[in-house]
């Protein structure tokens, strides 16, 4: 499978009991999967949800077969705009994801640490931008590609296929010039403002309990959710 992207959220707040920790996760992961079957254009996809107990840390993954990554692409007009409008498609279930996990916790005032990860669909779209800033060209490009897909590349050869023409027929941007006055004018005198380090005020220390694990993952959209509590 492709890793098509996810995101780790950190949200400071107290533990839960086991049973409402379970409810909790399995909710979000329900709430999670209905909207990314609202949003995410491709047929098929494996979703894993790993929420683990404390303060509360989120660990949430996405993942698709290259052939339902293909037919996805193929919606679009072009397997550049195609790809980057999947992973904008992965951002927003990311985004909402945060919110809603939240959303349980309204009189917490700590805001959720979120840390988005774009996957090998981030990277193929990288790939794409160094071929139009000239930075690589499109031989070099396919073969990186070859690369990151692995042994799933063999698994949809016109996925393959297409996407070398897709590097071969992506133009080269223009480079703009800089000229030296441009430079002089750009330079502004800048003031140099000494902060005083801000030293964080130390939060008390929590008894430590039972510390638990609920990982929350369907394999594809035809099989059952399965549900796993995990004791640390």
């Amino acid at each position: 499978m492709i890793d098509l992207g996810g995101t780790d959220l950190y949200i400071d707040v107290p533990s839960l009991p086991r049973d409402e920790f379970e409810r909790y996760s399995t909710n979000l992961f329900d709430e999670w999967e209905s909207y990314i079957g609202q949003v995410l254009k491709i047929p098929d996809y494996a979703l894993v949800l790993e929420i683990e107990e404390g303060s509360i840390k989120v660990n949430a993954k996405i993942a698709a077969y290259l052939y339902a990554l293909y037919i996805g692409i193929g919606q679009y007009g072009s397997f550049m705009s195609g790809a980057q409008t999947i992973q904008g498609q992965i951002s927003a279930a990311s985004d909402y994801l945060a919110t809603h996990a939240t959303a349980p916790f309204p009189s917490s005032k700590a805001k959720p640490q979120i840390k988005k990860h774009s996957g090998s669909l981030g990277q193929l779209n990288r790939l794409f931008v160094k071929v139009q800033r000239g930075k690589i060209t499109a031989e070099q490009a396919m073969i990186e590609a070859e690369a990151l897909f692995g042994e799933n590349a063999g698994s949809e050869p016109n996925f393959m296929s297409e996407l070398k023409t897709s590097f071969e027929n992506t133009p080269t941007l223009a480079k703009q010039l800089k000229l030296p006055l441009s430079e002089i004018e750009n330079k502004a005198p800048q003031q140099v403002i000494n902060k005083k380090p801000r030293i964080p005020t130390p939060k008390p220390e929590q008894p430590i309990g039972q510390q638990f694990r609920v990982m929350v993952w369907r394999e594809s959209k035809d099989k059952k959710r399965k549900v796993r509590v995990i004791e640390l």
